[in-house]
C-alpha cells in the first residue's frame, strides 16, 4: 500500500499516525479541514478528519477524488451517529483513548482502503457497489483464509465485537458450535469448485453469548489477488421467533439490493436477483423499472418514488408490488427506498423481499380474521407471558374501550379498564396459567359481567398456541355471550316451578290462575291471560287475566265460536304471533292499542295469550317458552277432567251401590220372608191333604227360592271392588267346580296353565261357580269344562265341549232372567256380567273349538 497516501486533518490522537504508517501507507497531516483539498490526488486512499461529521466536507472530497473513505473521529459518543453518517458516505467512529483502539482505527482505515479499492476497480463508476453495500441492512464481510479482511458496521453490531476483537477473531469463533462443520464442510465445497450452496442458514453468537438466527449469502471473489469469500448476513432472529409464535408465517425471502437512477432505469442489481426473479445480475442493469413492474402497480409505485423526490425524503413507506421474473410471470416483492438523489449515487437504493408467499399467507390470514370478526364471538390472542396479541371488535362490542387500549399490554389490563371485576380476573389468570402452562390442553368457565347500563354471563373458551417445537407460545381465546341463554334457562326452570304448583291444582281455575301467575312472574309478561272454553256457552270464557290486560281490554265477554283471532288459534291448534293487530279486521276488542299479540293453544281447553303496546317486544326466546307453558297446561287441564270425571263417576257408582244395598235388602226381607212363609204353610198342607196339586206348588216354591237368590247375588256382585287381592284362578276354580259340580254324575274339570288375577276372592268364584254351572246345566253330566291362561291378552277363559249357543240367541245372554232352560233363572249370566263390571274387565263369548260356549274374559282394568 505504499502507493496510498492518507490525509489526516487537525492534531490525531496520539500514535494513528505512526499506526496507519506501520501499515504501509504515506501520512500527510493539515492543519483544517480546507487546507485537505490542496493535498488531494489519486494517490490518496481516505481522510481522516476529527470533530463531528460534516457532509459537506465529503461531498467536496468525493467531488475531486472520487469515493474515497472519509473517518470522523469522535469524541463523546459521536460514533453513535454511526447509520446517518454512513447514510452521507462517511464512516463515524470512536476517537482511540488507547494504543489498542488506536492500532483497531489503523486497521480498519486500512481494510475501508482496500475495499474501496477493490470495489472501485473492473467497474463504470467507483461508488456504485461502494455505496450499495454501505446502505444494506445486512452484516456485509470479506474472509480470505477463515480471517476476517473487510467488514461494514452492521457486522460489529450483530457481533457485539469491536474492530480490533474482530480483527483478531477467526470467522469460525463467531458461528455457533454445532454449526461450524457445516460452515466448514460448505466453505470447502466450494473452494474445491464443486457445487456448494450460496444461501444457507447459520447461528452467530455474539459477545454476550446470545445466539442469533441469521440468513447468510455467499460469493467467491478476488480480493487484491488473492481468492475471497464476499458474505452477507441478515439477521432474522426476530422473524423466527414471530414465525413460532403465530404458527405458520412463511419465511421471508432474503433481500434484493437494486440501484435505480433517477431516470428510472436499473443501475445495479446485487447477485440474489438470481434467487428472488431468476435473472441473473447483469441482465436487468439497463432496463426501465416501468416495464417490469405489473401496469397495474406501477402507478401506485411511480407515486411513492415521486413523493420521496419531491419531498427529499431519506426513506419510503414499504410498497408492495409485482415484479417481471425471468419466466415471464409475476412475483410479489416488498420494497423499501433510500433517497440518494443528492449524492453521487443519483438515485435510489431500493432493498426489495419476495413477499409472493408472505402476501399468500397474509391473504389466508386475512380471511381468518375475516371468519372470526363474522362468528359473531369475542376472540383473543395472547403471548406465553400472558400479552394481549390480537383482539376483535365483537369482544368490545359491549364497551366504549378502544381495542388500542389492550393489544400489547399484558391481560391485566382488562381488570384495571374494569372490564373484569378481581375475582373474574383471578379465574382468568388461573385458566391462562394452566394452558401456559402446559398443564390443560382446554378450558371453559364462565363470569358475569356488569357493564353500564346491563349485566352479562360470557363463557370463556382457552386453548393454547404450540411452536413448531411442540412448546406452547401463546394462547387463543374465545368467549361468547350466554346471557340469553342463562336468562333462558332461569326462566325455564322457574317455569318447572310454576309446572310443580300446577300438578297440585285441582280446577280449572287455579290453573287458569297459576298460569297468569307465571306470565308475569316468568316470562315478564305484564299484558297476559287465559281463556278456557266452556261446552256449555259454546265460548272461550277469560278465566284469569293480569291487572294490566283487564287495564287495556276491560271487562271481555265470552268469545263466541268463530269470533277473533282466540279461535282461530283454537280451531287451528297452532300458536300465532300477530303484528299490526290495530288494523287486523279479525280482532275481537276493538281499540285496544295493541301492536301485538302471541296467542298459544291449550289444544281442548283453551287458549293462553299476551299482548304488547310496542312493537318488536314479543319475538324473543320466551315464544317457546310460552309454549312449553301451554304443553304443561294441557296436561295439567287433562289431569283436572279426567279426576273431575273420575269423581263424578265415583258419586254414580257410590249412588248404584246404595240402590243395589237397597234393593238387596228388599230381596232379602221383602221377598225371602214371604216366600219362606209360604213354603211353612205348604208343609202344613201335607199333613192334612196329600196331592200333585201339592207338588207343583212346591216346585213353584223352590222356582221363586233360586230367583231369590240370583237377583240377591246379582245385585251384591255389581257393586264396584273396592279391594282386590292376588289370586290363583287354579285354586278359586277348584273350589268353585266342588259347589257348582257337587250334584253332577261325571262333568270334567281341566285347568291349563298357571293364572293370577287380581280379584276379590268371594266374586271371583261366585263368577267361576256359574260359569261351570252353566256348562253343566246346558251341556249334560259328562261335559268337560276347560280354564286357562289367554295367549294374546291378560285374563283367562271359561269354555266347555256341549252344545253351544245358537248365534241368534248369543246377543241376549248376558240379560237378567233370559234363560233357554227349564231349570234355569236366567240370571247366572248377569251375574257374571256383574262381577266382572265391578273389577273392571271385560267378557266375550265366543265358540270353543269343540263347538261348545267359551267365555274370554279380560283383566286389564278400563277403570
Amino acid at each position: 500500500m505504499s502507493d496510498s497516501r492518507v490525509v489526516l486533518v487537525d492534531e490525531c490522537p496520539e500514535g494513528l499516525v505512526e499506526a496507519i504508517e506501520r501499515r504501509g501507507f504515506t501520512t500527510e497531516t493539515c492543519a483544517d479541514r480546507d487546507a485537505v483539498f490542496g493535498a488531494l490526488d489519486d494517490g490518496v486512499g481516505g481522510v481522516v478528519a476529527r470533530g463531528a461529521v460534516d457532509t459537506d466536507f465529503v461531498s467536496r472530497v468525493r467531488a475531486r477524488i472520487g469515493v474515497v473513505p472519509v473517518f470522523f473521529l469522535g469524541g463523546d459518543g459521536t460514533a453513535s451517529d454511526g447509520d446517518s453518517a454512513a447514510s452521507a458516505g462517511a464512516i463515524a467512529v470512536d476517537d482511540p483513548e488507547t494504543p489498542a483502539a488506536t492500532e483497531a482505527v489503523a486497521a480498519r482505515v486500512e481494510r475501508a482502503i482496500e475495499f474501496s479499492r477493490w470495489a472501485s476497480a473492473g467497474r463504470n463508476s467507483d461508488s456504485l457497489y461502494r455505496t450499495v453495500v454501505e446502505q444494506s441492512h445486512d452484516a456485509i464481510f470479506v474472509t480470505q483464509g477463515g480471517e476476517f479482511r473487510f467488514w461494514n458496521r452492521r457486522l460489529t453490531e450483530l457481533t457485539g465485537l469491536s474492530d480490533g476483537e474482530l480483527a483478531e477473531t477467526p470467522v469460525s469463533s463467531v458461528v455457533h458450535p454445532d454449526d461450524r462443520e457445516r460452515a466448514a464442510d460448505i466453505a470447502a465445497t466450494r473452494r474445491r469448485g464443486d457445487d456448494a450452496p450460496v444461501s444457507y442458514e447459520i447461528r452467530i453468537v455474539d459477545a454476550d453469548g446470545d445466539t442469533r438466527e441469521c440468513s447468510a449469502n455467499v460469493k467467491e471473489i478476488e480480493y487484491h489477488g488473492s481468492y475471497g469469500v464476499l458474505v452477507s448476513v441478515r439477521d432474522v432472529t426476530e422473524q423466527r421467533a414471530t414465525e413460532a409464535q403465530f404458527r405458520g408465517l412463511v419465511e421471508l425471502a432474503r433481500d434484493l439490493v437494486t440501484l435505480v437512477g433517477t431516470d428510472g432505469r436499473i443501475r445495479y442489481q446485487s447477485p440474489s436477483v438470481a434467487d428472488v426473479l431468476g435473472f441473473e445480475p447483469d441482465e436487468l442493469v439497463g432496463s426501465s423499472v416501468a416495464e417490469l413492474i405489473h401496469p397495474d402497480d406501477w402507478g401506485r409505485v411511480a407515486a411513492v418514488f415521486d413523493h420521496a423526490l419531491q419531498t427529499d425524503a431519506d426513506g419510503t413507506d414499504p410498497v408492495r408490488y409485482r415484479h417481471r421474473n425471468a419466466e415471464g410471470s409475476w412475483t410479489w416483492l416488498e420494497s423499501v427506498g433510500s433517497n440518494q438523489a443528492d449524492t453521487s449515487v443519483d438515485g435510489f437504493v431500493v432493498t426489495s423481499r419476495n413477499v409472493t408467499e408472505q402476501r399468500s399467507y397474509e391473504q389466508r390470514l386475512k380471511r381468518y380474521e375475516t371468519v372470526v370478526e363474522s362468528i359473531g364471538q369475542g376472540a383473543y390472542v395472547v403471548d406465553e407471558s400472558g400479552v394481549v396479541q390480537f383482539i376483535n371488535e365483537t369482544a368490545l362490542s359491549r364497551t366504549s374501550i378502544p381495542m388500542s387500549s389492550f393489544v400489547g399490554r399484558h391481560v391485566s389490563a382488562l381488570r384495571d379498564a374494569g372490564y373484569l371485576a378481581a375475582d373474574q380476573y383471578e379465574r382468568v389468570r388461573s385458566a391462562l396459567d394452566a394452558v401456559l402452562g402446559g398443564e390443560s390442553e382446554r378450558e371453559r368457565f364462565e363470569i358475569e359481567l356488569s357493564l353500564p347500563g346491563e349485566e352479562y354471563v360470557v363463557e370463556f373458551t382457552v386453548s393454547p398456541i404450540v411452536g413448531d417445537d411442540g412448546e406452547v407460545v401463546g394462547a387463543v381465546g374465545v368467549s361468547t355471550d350466554v346471557t340469553e341463554r342463562k336468562r333462558y334457562e332461569q326462566r325455564l326452570n322457574a317455569l318447572h316451578a310454576s309446572t310443580r304448583r300446577l300438578t297440585g291444582a285441582t280446577s280449572r281455575e287455579e290453573v287458569a290462575d297459576i298460569v297468569r301467575e307465571a306470565a308475569t312472574e316468568v316470562l315478564d309478561y305484564a299484558i297476559s291471560g287465559v281463556l278456557l272454553y266452556d261446552e256449555s256457552q259454546d265460548a272461550l270464557v277469560p278465566t284469569a287475566l293480569t291487572d294490566e290486560a283487564r287495564e287495556v281490554f276491560g271487562d271481555v265477554p265470552p268469545v263466541p265460536r268463530g269470533t277473533g283471532l282466540t279461535w282461530e288459534v283454537f280451531e287451528r291448534g297452532e300458536h300465532n304471533l300477530y303484528r299490526d293487530v290495530g288494523s287486523n279486521p279479525r280482532r275481537f276488542v276493538l281499540d285496544a292499542g295493541v301492536k301485538e299479540e302471541l296467542i298459544v293453544p291449550i289444544p281442548d281447553h283453551g287458549v293462553f295469550f299476551v299482548a304488547s303496546l310496542d312493537e318488536g317486544e314479543l319475538a324473543d326466546q320466551r315464544v317457546a317458552l310460552a309454549k312449553v307453558l301451554a304443553a304443561n297446561t294441557r296436561a295439567v287441564l287433562d289431569r283436572v277432567e279426567r279426576e273431575r270425571l273420575l269423581r263424578r263417576r265415583e258419586r254414580e257408582l257410590a249412588s248404584q251401590n246404595e240402590q243395589l244395598e237397597s234393593f238387596a235388602s228388599v230381596v232379602s226381607h221383602d221377598l225371602k220372608n214371604p216366600l219362606n212363609a209360604a213354603m211353612g204353610y205348604l208343609d202344613l198342607a201335607r199333613e192334612k191333604y196329600d196331592g200333585d196339586e201339592l207338588d207343583r206348588v212346591a216346585d213353584a216354591h223352590e222356582r221363586m227360592a233360586g230367583i231369590v237368590e240370583d237377583v240377591l247375588a246379582l245385585a251384591q256382585n255389581g257393586q264396584t271392588v273396592e279391594e282386590a287381592e292376588r289370586l290363583s284362578l287354579r285354586s278359586v276354580a277348584e273350589a268353585a267346580w266342588t259347589t257348582a259340580a257337587g250334584g253332577a254324575p261325571s262333568p270334567t274339570l281341566a285347568i291349563d296353565g298357571e293364572v293370577t288375577v287380581d280379584a276379590h276372592r268371594g266374586r271371583l268364584r261366585q263368577l267361576l261357580e256359574n260359569l261351570f254351572s252353566n256348562a253343566i246345566r246346558h251341556g249334560g253330566d259328562d261335559v268337560t269344562v276347560r280354564v286357562g291362561p289367554l295367549g294374546d291378552r291378560d285374563g283367562f277363559y271359561v269354555e266347555d265341549d256341549g252344545p253351544g249357543i245358537p248365534p241368534d240367541e248369543r246377543p241376549r245372554i248376558f240379560e237378567a232372567g233370559y234363560t233357554t232352560s227349564t231349570e234355569g233363572t236366567g240370571f247366572g249370566l248377569s251375574v257374571v256380567m256383574s262381577v266382572v263390571n265391578a273389577h273392571g274387565w271385560s267378557v266375550w263369548f265366543v265358540e270353543s273349538d269343540e263347538g261348545g260356549a267359551r267365555f274370554e274374559i279380560t283383566t286389564e282394568s278400563g277403570r
